[in-house]
């Protein structure tokens, strides 16, 4: 069962720092985006970064743009776990207006 969120809520997703430097370094994302990423608390080893629901679509499709681009086949696997970690928050909202 999904949970609503307003639409400036923000969802919280708990990545690896080897993730955030993925972002950070293979996406072309705004940086209004990438941002969010230096603002982040650590909880239980990974780091927690608040996202809009909105914010989370644009980024997840700049890092699936980066592994359907990518050669290396080890970075793209990093990429898609990225992307799915993504998401699995995306899948536990819906918007409300």
């Amino acid at each position: 069962m999904s949970r609503l969120i307003g639409e400036n809520d923000k969802a919280p997703v708990l990545l690896t720092k080897r993730q955030i430097e993925l972002l950070n370094e293979h996406t072309f994302a705004e940086d209004a985006l990438l941002n969010a990423l230096h603002v982040s608390e650590i909880a239980g080893g990974k780091r927690k970064v608040l996202f809009t629901l909105h914010d989370l679509e644009d980024l997840n499709g700049h890092v699936a743009a980066a592994a359907n681009h990518c050669s290396n086949r080890k970075l793209q696997q990093e990429l898609d776990l990225v992307y799915e970690i993504i998401q699995e928050v995306e899948s536990k909202y819906d918007l409300h207006y």
